[in-house]
Formats: structure tokens, C-alpha cells, sequence
């Protein structure tokens, strides 16, 4: 298939995962720190709902 043309798409990836406010956390945290601590990524667990392994691969695939 060919990629869609720039005017009407961006590049930017259109299939999520995990809730909006899950994915706001997460960029947040990644504006501050590429590398979050582990005591960090357990706190984002608690906070978005998700396990600190789905956390610690956000981070890996944002990367």
C-alpha cells in the first residue's frame, strides 16, 4: 500500500493503546526524563492504570 499523502496525514502513529490521559501522563514525564527512575514508573503505574512493564515499554518505543 502507498502511504498516505502529507496534506491529510501527518505521520503521526493513529493506533493507541492506552487512554488519552494515560498517554498525557506518560509524555510528561517523558518532556522531563527520557530514562525515568524506578520508583518513577511505578508511581506512573499507580497513576495511569497500567502495569511498570507497560510503562518501562512506553518508554523503550518512545525512545
Amino acid at each position: 500500500k502507498f502511504p498516505l499523502p502529507r496534506t491529510i496525514w501527518d505521520g503521526e502513529e493513529t493506533v493507541y493503546c492506552f487512554k488519552e490521559k494515560s498517554r498525557n501522563f506518560l509524555k510528561d514525564c517523558y518532556r522531563r526524563t527520557r530514562y525515568p527512575a524506578p520508583d518513577e514508573k511505578r508511581r506512573l503505574a499507580k497513576l495511569t492504570g497500567l502495569s511498570v512493564v507497560q510503562v518501562s515499554n512506553w518508554f523503550k518505543n518512545r525512545r
